[in-house]
């Protein structure tokens, strides 16, 4: 994400920027303008007469007072367009920032999402987009004001007096020089800052979603003191990164008590010497330049510390926007999966291309329509990691991998994953009701469809008279109101909805009894003829009766056949049938 892009984030909403910075430029003016014509007014307003006594010009102070009155008004009705106007861009520049944010992570392969921690996009798409967003909201105001106030408070004080405003000289150049280097102090304190937020917020979520197995392993005093260590540091980097900012505003008004001095020192010195009231004058009209002059350097100091915190959460959003998806989408591809045949050819993966050792290697086999086909292995075979690539989660690094009898990247990743259904090892369900659940494989699907499905997954029955609202239910966070195996079962009814080329149960039966799984199975077979189904399982029982079962070992295929074909030639198989059906006596 370049730089400019920030502006053209902006673009929706740069009718509303450019009249918020119109607004704060005249507010500016006209508030500057105030001490100046005070002067004018002093100097000319009072009349010495002859005697030594004083009067006034009527006239001319009811017409400098009335501009006044006039300036003072319009820059306060101007005030208030320019924070309306400023908050509506900045909101809308947080609204694009997450949004073009979230739609990046959506084009995420799997090896980029492993790149990043969970956690931590959650906090670049919150925090970090938050802390941007109101750093301009915050910032935009004085980052306008300041340069416009410092000169011109300069200009004007410089005409009332020449040599008060050699006191500037020293003033703003230390102010420069101690500004500087609390800013090299303060920038990588708030990016370590942000990473430990990232480390809270894992740690939180983390602790939150395992509170059942927390409990049941009295593991809540370890939990907490884990939350204590990470909680400690988030408070230590703040403090740190605080102090500093607290040091720069403290010294800063060290700065203008001085130089405040310094002017009524030299000032009255000069007044008391001459015996003049115009001096005096003067003097007070300095003193409102060098308040402005000073407090636009507060402002400058404020708006570079807020853009050091600001410029550490916008490094961490371009780091999700510089990252490029390792799965390149053939987007203007024609091509659509007519047949749910596959052919993998001497395939080698590696999550790691620095890594010396394939995940998978020479992976050669054939699938055809309809065929019913089981993966086995033992744990860490990478049996998930096999079906990944028919989705193109993954890309392969050598050898080739065959869909409808065409290469899989000539198709869209769009037409590639609406032929292609998974349920995943871990059932996700999302809070809504159970229709919403199931309408989310496919969003136009008609009632008599979802009950088609819903009773091929054997879910229909439970959802009519174990739910009390039906299809209407509201499943809770995670269907942690629903059981394992009525999750997995809807989750394998929200799959078959969108009536896939390739149905893909990645351990889908693990919570289910024995004759569930058999009828399920039995209904995949006849109702679904034309869907190629590959299941992976643990349990032999799974896929007994499957057209062919490949069989994994360290991430090769070790034998290919059916389940009699297994047992007299497949030494993996033959133990895990064995210890399998030792274990059902």
């Amino acid at each position: 994400m370049k730089s400019k892009s920030m502006f053209t984030l902006l673009r929706p909403y740069r009718k509303e920027f450019i009249i918020a910075c119109t607004c704060i430029i005249l507010e500016n003016f006209l508030e500057i303008s105030l001490p100046f014509l005070m002067n004018i007014l002093l100097h000319n307003g009072l009349i010495r007469n002859l005697d030594g006594t004083y009067s006034y010009n009527r006239d001319f102070v009811l017409m400098i007072g009335g501009i006044m009155l006039l300036f003072a008004v319009s820059s306060f009705v101007l005030g208030l367009f320019s924070a309306r106007f400023t908050a509506k861009a900045g909101r809308g520049l947080g609204f694009e920032l997450r949004k073009k944010e979230y739609l990046k992570v959506q084009e995420y392969s799997f090896s980029n999402l492993d790149q990043f921690r969970l956690n931590s996009l959650v906090t670049r798409m919150t925090n970090d987009v938050q802390i941007v967003s109101d750093t301009f909201c915050q910032v935009l105001r004085p980052l306008l004001r300041a340069p416009f106030q410092l000169v011109f408070a300069l200009t004007f004080a410089f005409l009332i007096s020449q040599e008060l405003s050699l006191s500037f000289a020293i003033v703003i150049p230390l102010l420069a020089l101690i500004l500087s280097i609390l800013l090299i102090l303060t920038r990588p304190k708030f990016y370590r800052l942000q990473r430990a937020l990232d480390h809270i917020n894992r740690t939180t979520q983390e602790s939150l979603v395992a509170m059942k197995l927390v409990r049941a392993n009295a593991k809540k005093d370890y939990e907490e003191e884990k939350f204590s260590v990470v909680n400690n540091e988030v408070k230590t980097l703040g403090l740190g990164a605080l102090a500093l900012i607290a040091s720069n505003q403290a010294i800063i008004q060290l700065m203008t008590y001085i130089c405040t001095l310094s002017i009524l020192f030299i000032g009255g010195s000069t007044a008391l010497k001459q015996n003049q009231a115009e001096a005096v004058n003067d003097i007070a009209s300095f003193l409102s330049y060098t308040t402005q002059t000073l407090a636009s350097l507060i402002m400058l100091s404020n708006v570079f510390m807020s853009f050091t915190r600001a410029s550490a959460s916008y490094v961490r959003i371009k780091e999700v926007f510089k990252t490029q998806s390792e799965i390149i989408d053939n987007k203007d591809s024609t091509y659509q999966m007519e047949r749910g045949e596959i052919s993998f050819s001497h395939v080698n993966f590696k999550y790691n291309k620095e890594s010396p050792k394939n995940v998978l290697s020479d992976i050669t086999f054939d699938i055809q329509e309809g065929e019913f086909v089981g993966i086995l292995g033992e744990t860490g075979a990478s049996k998930s990691t096999l079906v990944y690539l028919i989705e193109r989660f993954y890309d392969i690094e050598e050898g080739k991998i065959l869909l409808s009898g065409r290469d899989i990247k000539d198709y869209s990743l769009e037409e590639l994953r609406n032929s292609i259904a998974i349920a995943f090892q871990s059932p996700r369900l999302f809070t809504g009701t159970v229709k919403e659940n199931l309408l989310w494989g496919k969003e136009d699907a008609s009632q008599e469809e979802m009950e088609e499905a819903c009773k091929i997954a054997c879910c229909y029955d439970f959802i009519l008279h174990s739910l009390k609202d039906g299809f209407d239910t509201q499943i809770s966070q995670s269907g942690s109101n629903v059981s394992g195996g009525q999750r997995q079962r809807l989750c394998i009814a929200r799959a078959i909805l969108r009536k896939p080329k390739i149905l893909i149960l990645d351990d889908s039966f693990s919570a289910l009894d024995r004759i569930t799984e058999a009828q399920l199975k039995k209904n995949l077979r006849e109702q679904l003829p034309n869907t190629t189904k590959i299941i992976i399982s643990q349990k032999v029982s799974t896929m007994e009766d499957a057209d062919k079962i490949i069989v994994l070992k360290d991430g090769k295929v070790n034998n290919i056949g059916t389940s009699e074909y297994l047992l007299e030639n497949d030494d993996i198989y033959q133990d895990i049938h064995r210890v399998q059906m030792e274990g059902l006596q």
